[in-house]
């Protein structure tokens, strides 16, 4: 039996394998084993979100642009909030990643440095500050969407340098003295806020960014200051 056909514009195209699955069960196992979905949607929901704001952005269609149906996106993601914060989620983790695979014996210095050039060309990238204005200008009325954000972006980027500080302390390694939770805790919203500094303020504003070169050198008076305080 031939299977149906969906418009896309002016084009058609055959419906994902997953609509004419008999087995529910099984079509949402193999849905789930594919990354290669997973990564369309994220996409495109991004692209979605950026072009029609959260409220106006709708899975139908998002599943237009990533080329699945609107149950595949259901087989990866409970709602429209959960696949926004993966996409946040997915930012955070870019940078936390190495710090989280760090090996003990790698310099402090150098992995907080790292992190900080990487977090500031991250955070300037014109896709970024769009998603920024886009969580605030959408928190007020969906205040669940903004502590989403928070907690997929900076809480987990204040959490991978918490950590990273209290195991460092406890060998001695680039920390004179060992950490306890809350002032860990302190020390990372700290850094992370002199980081931002008015970097962000400026891209957000459209005014002209710090030139690469200073920003590297601002960068590291950051981490002076941080390994000063220890």
């Amino acid at each position: 039996m031939p299977k149906p056909l969906r418009r896309n514009g002016a084009k058609t195209r055959l419906l994902d394998s997953d609509q004419t699955e008999t087995n529910p069960a099984k079509s949402l196992s193999a849905e789930r084993a594919r990354p290669d979905k997973h990564d369309a949607i994220t996409r495109a929901a991004a692209e979605t979100f950026l072009a029609e704001g959260f409220e106006r952005a709708s899975l139908d269609q998002i599943a237009h642009r990533a080329g699945v149906s609107k149950q595949t996106i259901y087989s990866h993601f409970a709602d429209k909030e959960a696949l926004f914060k993966a996409i946040c989620a997915g930012l955070t983790e870019t940078l936390t990643l190495p710090l989280e695979q760090a090996s003990p014996a790698a310099d402090l210095r150098s992995a907080l440095t790292q992190l900080g050039e990487d977090m500031l060309k991250l955070m300037l990238r014109p896709a970024s500050l769009d998603l920024h204005r886009l969580v605030v200008s959408a928190s007020p009325r969906f205040p669940e969407l903004g502590r989403a954000a928070y907690e997929a972006g900076a809480k987990r980027m204040s959490a991978a340098i918490v950590t990273l500080l209290i195991e460092r302390s406890r060998v001695d390694h680039g920390v004179a003295r060992p950490l306890g939770l809350a002032e860990a805790d302190l020390l990372a919203e700290q850094f992370v806020g002199m980081l931002r500094g008015l970097h962000q303020l400026r891209g957000l504003l459209g005014v002209k960014p710090m030139p690469a070169t200073q920003r590297k050198a601002y960068v590291r008076a950051c981490v002076d200051a941080l390994l000063n305080a220890l």
